[in-house]
């Protein structure tokens, strides 16, 4: 009876669809992952034994940051940056993780990427190395101001201390679940520095709904309408086989609290909304937009709708399905390399500096 019980546990988490997470906290041995890339990830952490995180006024504390530089840097040259933006209940560990910067750096290795420099900084709001820390989604909330933290101090310190090319061609935003809703609102709000953006199972319209109000319907042009009200318990996602329910409330109510004016203050951030605020036109932003074909937190809707929104203004965006996946962890390994392969079209490559 134990054993059936424990056969039945592990089918439950092998289908269940929650939010990916990566690694048991602080069991990375950083020396051992440098030794098997061809590249390397500087420590901005405190996750190994020394604190050596950076200082944010605008945040109030110190935060975790990861840097990788590609094989061979050299200062003499000026790189392309990528900024990494994890998913939910996950935080910076996400890019130490297996599996995850191994896939870029061998990309590089054998030439399918141009040598870049990855800043992934920690999107929670305690930034403690918990499971299920609180997160920021990238935008200035209650927790915290985390889109001026990654605009006026994380990129500032990354250009200042290593070798970036300058032009908005050369930057560009990775960012998976909740890190593909706040890089591609920092994208749209920030074309200016940012020139390509690419995104896998991320939230791109969270007022995403239909006539009916059936949010978790597929997608129908026919039947497509904004979000107007919030309502904290309602159910965006299910897994454990349907025994398990996530409700808006966990994930926007420590962002944008409870209340009325929750929807006003999603329209700010909503990447689907600001195709529309920021006056988003034709060819000033290359966007990949990646999704599970059975994503449990039906992002797939909410990713298609962004895209047909888009293109009623004559914005292309490149939408790729992953057929039969769900939001895990699997789905995102698995859907890296399509994604680097990309954005290594849209990116420009190392230049002589100067």
């Amino acid at each position: 009876m134990n054993m059936l019980r424990l056969v039945a546990v592990a089918v439950l988490i092998a289908g269940s669809g929650r939010p990916a997470g990566a690694q048991v906290f602080n069991r990375v041995n950083l020396d051992r992952l440098n030794g098997r890339l061809a590249g390397r990830v500087v420590d901005y952490t405190s996750n190994h034994g020394e604190d050596r995180r950076l200082c944010s006024p605008i945040l109030g504390q110190k935060r975790d940051l990861y840097v990788y530089l590609p094989p061979g840097y050299d200062p003499g040259l000026a790189y392309p940056m990528v900024l990494y933006l994890h998913t939910a209940e996950i935080d910076e560990h996400t890019l130490i993780g297996r599996g995850m910067i191994d896939e870029l750096d061998g990309m590089i290795r054998r030439g399918e990427f141009p040598p870049a420099i990855v800043a992934c900084p920690d999107g929670t709001y305690e930034g403690n190395n918990r499971l299920k820390d609180r997160h920021s989604l990238y935008v200035n909330g209650l927790g915290g101001r985390f889109e001026d933290h990654l605009i006026r101090e994380v990129i500032p310190f990354v250009t200042a201390t290593y070798s970036v090319r300058p032009e908005r061609q050369a930057h560009a935003i990775f960012g998976s679940s909740a890190g593909g809703y706040g890089g591609m609102g920092l994208a749209l709000k920030h074309r200016d520095y940012f020139g390509a953006v690419a995104t896998l199972g991320g939230p791109l319209n969270m007022r995403y709904d239909n006539c009916e109000h059936r949010y978790r319907d597929d997608f129908d042009p026919a039947t497509f309408r904004w979000k107007e009200t919030y309502d904290p318990d309602e159910v965006v996602a299910r897994f454990y086989l349907g025994l398990g329910r996530a409700r808006a409330r966990k994930y926007l109510g420590p962002v944008y609290g409870e209340g009325p004016r929750v929807i006003d203050k999603v329209k700010r951030d909503n990447p689907a909304d600001l195709i529309f605020s920021t006056d988003l036109r034709p060819g000033e932003l290359a966007m990949y937009v990646n999704y599970g074909s059975k994503d449990n937190w039906n992002f797939d809707a909410q990713d298609q709708s962004f895209a047909w929104l888009a293109g009623r203004r004559g914005v292309d965006v490149t939408l790729a399905e992953a057929p039969g996946y769900r939001h895990t962890l699997r789905y995102f390994r698995s859907q890296q390399r399509p994604a680097y392969l990309w954005l290594a079209g849209h990116i420009l490559p190392p230049a002589p500096r100067g």
